[in-house]
């Protein structure tokens, strides 16, 4: 029998952070949510990649909430650990800590769930590690990762329908 190894989730941990500049920020003078979520997909891959140290890929972005919008001058502090795993995939969870440097208060800003996908899942020696989730908050965001799951697998087979008739000719081509 195979000897699984064991990770926790402090151990899959990834810590990005940035301060807020004009670069940054949409035209409501908030930071670019599409900036999050490139931050979310990064640290999550450099959490997966503590968990597994293999080659993956972004499957999905199967969650994604904006709490409260992030301000210039403010910084920002993403992190992201593993918080479930199948045989072939595993589900990362991100937050997003936004500080006033001013008052230096705290608050969530935006989290998410996305799934990645290892790049040699096929691999027959590959095993993948058992994640023990330790602090309050990995232990109750793991024990929602089989509903969490069972809801992606139900909406892979809704995309899958979708993805069969989408158009590829551009609508100007269509005659």
């Amino acid at each position: 029998m195979v000897n699984k190894e064991t990770r926790t989730c402090n151990q899959t941990r990834n810590i990005r952070s940035e301060i807020i500049v004009n670069r940054h920020l949409n035209d409501k003078d908030t930071y670019y949510g599409g900036d999050i979520m490139a931050h979310f997909d990064s640290a999550g891959g450099g959490a997966i990649f503590n968990f597994i140290k293999k080659a993956s890929f972004t499957a999905t972005v199967d969650e994604m909430t904006f709490v409260s919008p992030v301000y210039k001058s403010e910084q920002i502090y993403v992190e992201a650990f593993v918080s479930g795993a199948g045989t072939s995939s595993v589900e990362v969870f991100t937050k997003l800590i936004a500080t006033n440097l001013k008052t230096f208060e705290k608050r969530l800003a935006a989290y998410a769930f996305l799934t990645y996908v290892v790049q040699d899942r096929n691999n027959p020696e590959f095993t993948m590690p058992t994640l023990v989730p330790e602090s309050e908050e990995e232990i109750t965001i793991c024990e929602g990762y089989a509903k969490r799951r069972e809801m992606n697998l139900e909406k892979r087979k809704q995309g899958k329908k979708i993805k069969d008739v989408i158009q590829l000719t551009p609508i100007w081509e269509q005659r």
